[in-house]
């Protein structure tokens, strides 16, 4: 199969996740804190066991400013959020959390398709790895705020990662491995902040059992990866 259109339909399947995640975090009832501590089991052994590494080969083969990206993609989803808690009253703060968020979305699935289409022309072993642990963290959607009250809006905020596939798939289609690894880092750099502040339950929350079956899981799964 062309790998473009394994690209454009792993970013559908996204899109869709994305869509109905408010519906779907509704769903789980009793079984959401279990399913949230599973998927960050996933998501950390993920970045700590394979995107971490592997943004770190990019960088040390093309040039060490690279890391930067890292801090900058960590660094812009904390300050966005904090901006938004400290600058807005009560009364404002989710509708403004909630612009912030389709804002952040929308960027960090248009990203999230670019990088889509890069790893699919490394391999398919290599984009699922990088899959499912987005789609379950998606699904699964753990920011502090519901989705926009507008169905057309949260439809053309879900196709974002297609819009991201089909931009580096079909127009831009020669990114250079600088720009690309700089837009992993940033992916890499949101994605730690968004499961340790808003993922990995806190406290007395969460479970810990359904945690270390995520990260034993997965673990197991890149472990067996490398010698593919």
């Amino acid at each position: 199969m062309n790998i473009l259109i394994v690209a454009i339909l792993l970013s559908i399947i996204i899109g869709i996740v994305q869509y109905f995640s408010e519906r779907i975090s509704n769903k789980c009832g009793s079984y959401y804190t279990r399913i949230i501590s599973f998927s960050a089991g996933l998501a950390i052994t993920y970045l700590f066991l394979d995107l971490i590494p592997q943004f770190s080969i990019n960088v040390v083969e093309l040039n060490e400013i690279l890391f930067v990206f890292l801090l900058v993609g960590f660094t812009f989803v904390h300050l966005v959020e904090k901006y938004i808690y400290q600058h807005t009253s009560e009364a404002h703060i989710e509708e403004r959390l909630t612009i912030e968020n389709q804002a952040t979305l929308f960027l960090y699935h248009f990203i999230i398709g670019t990088i889509i289409v890069d790893f699919t022309r490394h391999g398919l072993n290599q984009v699922i790895l990088f899959f499912i642990p987005i789609v379950i963290f998606t699904a699964v959607s753990t920011l502090p705020v519901k989705q926009h009250v507008s169905n057309k809006v949260n439809f053309f905020v879900a196709l974002s990662t297609l819009f991201g596939a089909i931009f580096s798939g079909f127009i831009f289609t020669e990114i250079s491995p600088f720009i690309q690894t700089a837009l992993l880092g940033f992916i890499v750099g949101g994605l730690l902040f968004s499961v340790i502040r808003h993922s990995i339950p806190k406290g007395r929350e969460g479970e810990p059992l359904y945690f270390i079956l995520g990260v034993l899981l997965y673990a197991s799964i890149i472990i067996a990866s490398w010698n593919l």
